[in-house]
């Protein structure tokens, strides 16, 4: 459980070098936090790399064996989309109640998120633009998240930098965003089965070189005085068991690998 931060408050968890399982199931109590009424953002990395599925992402789509063969762990988020492969990445969660002014539609949550998000970003950098819709009409849908050019993502110089995806629930809802701060396109092409130079022209980082942690404070400032707040700093919460027990589930953690 996360504690209450109080009315005006919103809850920052900030979690570096976290182990990456606790990290993605926190969000789940992101979730319960803003069914109290109490917004949440929780911007997590992690040593990588890991393999990242979208929450009804076949297992297929990546190479479990490989996997398996070079120890890199395998999970699965609670929001929709496809792969990505955390290494030292920004995984940004912000949680909200239903009945909050941004959470009135999907487009509507992306549109605020990202308003907040890429300019947080240029200021440390990086020459982020919004996406275009409709790419994913004329082809198979990648298994790779960062191939996608839609609306609710961020490009630097034309390639995709930042990711986002949703999970709704019964009086709250979850925008998630994965922010590239390296890539290694031949891991992502050994693991999806895509080519090397396919990936390198569809995917960029939006900040090399930048330091998780400075990145991340300066992301939880600005989405605290979007949503006029006063942050309030907590540790990632100890998972109760219910959550917990998921890391022996295939289902959530297809392979352990180092984890």
């Amino acid at each position: 459980m996360i504690e209450p931060a109080g009315e005006g408050m919103l809850t920052v968890i900030t979690a570096g070098d976290a182990d990456p399982f606790e990290a993605l199931m926190a969000e789940e109590l992101l979730l319960e936090t803003a069914r109290r009424g109490e917004p949440a953002l929780l911007v997590a990395w992690w040593p990588g790399p890991s393999v990242i599925l979208g929450y009804g992402q076949p297992e297929d789509d990546a190479d479990l064996a490989l996997c398996r063969r070079e120890g890199i762990p395998v999970l699965r988020r609670i929001t929709g989309g496809t792969g990505v492969i955390h290494d030292r990445d920004l995984a940004v969660g912000l949680a909200l109640p239903s009945a909050h002014l941004w959470s009135r539609s999907i487009p509507g949550l992306y549109g605020r998120f990202l308003d907040v998000l890429a300019p947080a970003l240029g200021e440390l950098g990086a020459a982020v633009a919004r996406g275009k819709t409709g790419n994913s009409s004329v082809r198979k849908r990648s298994p790779v998240c960062f191939e996608d050019h839609l609306a609710e993502t961020l490009l630097v110089n034309g390639r995709k930098a930042v990711g986002c995806a949703q999970a709704r629930r019964k009086g709250s809802v979850l925008v998630h965003a994965a922010v590239l701060l390296d890539l290694d396109a031949g891991l992502y092409a050994r693991i999806f089965g895509i080519g090397e130079e396919r990936i390198r022209r569809a995917v960029g980082p939006a900040l090399s070189g930048t330091a998780p942690g400075l990145a991340a404070a300066r992301l939880a400032g600005a989405f605290a005085a979007a949503l006029d707040l006063e942050a309030r700093p907590a540790p990632l919460p100890v998972l109760p068991p219910s959550l917990a027990a998921r890391r022996a589930e295939a289902r959530w953690f297809p392979v352990r690998g180092g984890c």
